[in-house]
């Protein structure tokens, strides 16, 4: 495997760990605490503003909007605007943007159908009456739903609709029943001043909360949450959190990695073949040439007048120890040709001098230029 192959394959697996492994990590630093305007209702996990956060900050069905108010949108019945968040109670605190939540009620215009949320407190039927404005008193009166010729009140179901006490008509008066609705007791007691209370169960983060610490989702594509800087989570002990995990992944996988790429160069090196191990390897080999000194490769009648042989059975050799070919470092066999440098007498394979000559006038090993006229006979016997 070549050194350029080995690089890219390192490189291709360094862009996957940090471009595809989960990101969480990275994109952590987007999920701090915001706000839509300075003294708007404090956002985090599980709410999260939509195009100033990533999904992952937040809990599906939680996402917020910013349009200088904080803005929570169910799908059955649209923008509520958020006053404040107690994430300790898991409750949330609405109000209307038209400043007018009775009427949405009369209206029927309050669905929490499709969203993670309930009503903080158990619905009651309620019943809105018009009176004549001489009729209902000034604090029992609904100023949105009301006008100059008629007050439009709100009492328990089973009040009569003949209202003879001091709070709110003359016993001679009736009061027409606009219609009866489905209310929260707080709203009745408070109208004037009070909000929508919803609450939520799912993700349960009161434990983290309860700890002084913001819980997160386990990773970007699961719905498990974690107090990641907690020994423990919601239903017990978590261990670390997925960002310190995949932390631990990375610093400890990439390494891995490119060792386990070192070690198979190095089992490819010792497996191949003889005949792939007797390649000519003059280019990896560094040219030492002294200073000063050029010499170009030799042509092919001068490479061809050196001396070669060829060994026989018993491959004997003028060294006995030098039984390797320095440049391809494959061990002579019975039959192979050899070529003896003049002057130096060393020797190699044939085919591997032959092509190192062509780029070099040097002997490989003691980079002595050979004189072309002290040529001399083969040094080798058989």
């Amino acid at each position: 495997m070549a050194p350029l192959a080995i690089f890219t394959i390192s490189l291709c697996c360094c862009c996957f760990f940090f471009f595809f492994f989960p990101h969480k990590v990275a994109s952590a630093t987007n999920c701090v605490e915001s706000t839509c305007t300075p003294a708007g209702a404090r956002v985090r996990f599980p709410f999260w503003l939509r195009n100033l956060q990533p999904s992952s900050c937040g809990y599906q069905g939680f996402d917020l909007s910013c349009n200088n108010q904080t803005i929570l949108t169910l799908p059955s019945s649209g923008d509520f605007f958020v006053k404040t968040i107690s994430y300790r109670d898991q409750i949330v605190w609405l109000s209307d943007p038209d400043n007018c939540l009775p009427k949405r009620f009369l209206d029927d215009d309050v669905s929490l159908q499709g969203t993670p949320f309930l009503f903080a407190q158990d619905l009651e039927t309620y019943t809105f009456l018009n009176c004549s404005a001489s009729q209902a008193t000034e604090s029992s009166a609904i100023p949105c739903l009301s006008s100059d010729s008629y007050d439009v009140i709100i009492v328990a179901s089973g009040w009569s609709t003949s209202l003879s006490t001091a709070n709110h008509a003359s016993s001679s008066s009736l009061c027409s029943v606009i219609s009866t609705a489905l209310v929260p007791p707080s709203l009745v007691e408070g109208y004037l001043s009070s909000s929508l209370q919803l609450a939520w169960s799912v993700p349960d983060c009161s434990f983290c909360e309860a700890n002084g610490i913001i819980c997160e989702l386990d990773n970007a594509t699961s719905s498990q949450t974690i107090c990641p800087r907690s020994k423990s989570g919601p239903s017990g002990p978590s261990g670390l959190s997925s960002a310190a995990k995949n932390g631990i992944m990375i610093g400890v996988g990439i390494p891995a990695l490119f060792c386990v790429i070192g070690l198979s160069f190095y089992f490819h090196n010792r497996m191949r073949a003889p005949d792939q191990l007797r390649q000519p390897v003059s280019a990896d080999v560094p040219n030492r040439q002294p200073p000063g000194l050029a010499i170009s490769g030799l042509d092919g009648p001068t490479i061809e007048s050196y001396p070669t042989t060829e060994l026989g059975e018993t491959w004997e050799l003028p060294y006995p120890n030098d039984n390797t070919c320095p440049i391809c470092l494959a061990e002579y066999q019975a039959k192979e040709t050899l070529r003896a440098m003049p002057e130096c007498n060393h020797y190699f394979h044939a085919s591997c001098i032959d092509e190192w000559l062509k780029m070099n006038a040097t002997c490989p090993l003691c980079r002595n230029p050979p004189e072309a006229s002290k040529i001399i006979s083969p040094v080798i016997e058989t």
